[in-house]
């Protein structure tokens, strides 16, 4: 089980993405691929997990944590 740390945060690229949804703005919620999605719709504009360094540090494959949940949860 991955769980998130400081260092991850500061490499986490999720405010930066095109379907990054409001409600997660408004609370500063980050890294949906270790801490699940987000708490409300997330409108599908594309997705940066691929480019993110905390999506290769973990070697994650999957996208859209934000509207699917983390890769443990899909698995």
């Amino acid at each position: 089980m991955v769980s998130s740390n400081m260092e991850d945060l500061k490499l986490c690229r999720c405010d930066r993405c095109p379907s990054y949804p409001d409600c997660a703005a408004d609370k500063n919620i980050l890294l949906f691929c270790i801490e699940g999605e987000a708490p409300c719709e997330v409108k599908r504009r594309g997705c940066i997990c691929p480019s993110c360094p905390v999506h290769d540090k973990y070697h994650f494959t999957m996208t859209f944590y934000c509207a699917d949940g983390t890769e443990e949860v899909r698995k």
